[in-house]
C-alpha cells in the first residue's frame, strides 16, 4: 500500500513494519474506525472533517488494531481518540502510530491525554503546558473536559 506524504506530496509506502500497515482513511471508510472504537469500548464521534489514521495487522488478515484522529479546531489540531486493541497494548503499536503521525503534526497540535499517559506522549515529543499558557480555544476545551471530572493533562507538540 502507498500513501501521500503530507510534506513532499510523494507517494510513500505505508509500512510500519512487515506486520503493520499505516493508513489514512477517507470519509467513506470512517465506519471502519467507528466500528473499531465501538469494539474497543471507546466513545467515538468522528466528524467528516477529521483526519483518521489507522494501523492494520497484516498477519491477522489486515485487521484494524489501532486508530487515532486529528481534529481541526480553528487554527489548531487536536490529537484525539488514540486507541490500540486491548490485547495488543504495551507492544509499541501506539508508539509506531505516533511516529508515523509525526509528519502530520505541527506546532499547532495539542492533546488532552489521561494523566497516566504523560510519559507516553512525552516520548513522542509532546510537552505539558499549563492551561494559562495555552491559546484560549485550547484552554476552554481543556477546562470543559476537566469540569466533567476527567483526569487529563494538557500537552502541546512543539515542532523544531
Amino acid at each position: 500500500m502507498t500513501r501521500l506524504d503530507a510534506k513532499s506530496g510523494a507517494m510513500t509506502e505505508s509500512v510500519l513494519s512487515k506486520d503493520y500497515l499505516f493508513e489514512t482513511l477517507t470519509p467513506e471508510q470512517f465506519p471502519l474506525a467507528k466500528q473499531f472504537y465501538k469494539t474497543s469500548r471507546y466513545p467515538h464521534a468522528i466528524g467528516r472533517e477529521d483526519d483518521v489514521y489507522i494501523v492494520r495487522q497484516v498477519s491477522k488478515n489486515n485487521k484494524l488494531i489501532a486508530a487515532v484522529r486529528l481534529v481541526k479546531m480553528g487554527n489548531y489540531i487536536i490529537l484525539r481518540s488514540m486507541v490500540v486493541s486491548i490485547e495488543l497494548r504495551g507492544l509499541g503499536i501506539g508508539s509506531l502510530l505516533l511516529n508515523q503521525l509525526e509528519q502530520y503534526l505541527s506546532s499547532n497540535c495539542w492533546c488532552f491525554p489521561f494523566e497516566w499517559l504523560e510519559s507516553f506522549y512525552a516520548n513522542a515529543g509532546f510537552v505539558c503546558i499549563s492551561a494559562e499558557n495555552a491559546p484560549i480555544e485550547i484552554r476552554s476545551k481543556y477546562l470543559q473536559y476537566l469540569s466533567q471530572g476527567k483526569k487529563l493533562i494538557l500537552m502541546h507538540y512543539p515542532q523544531d
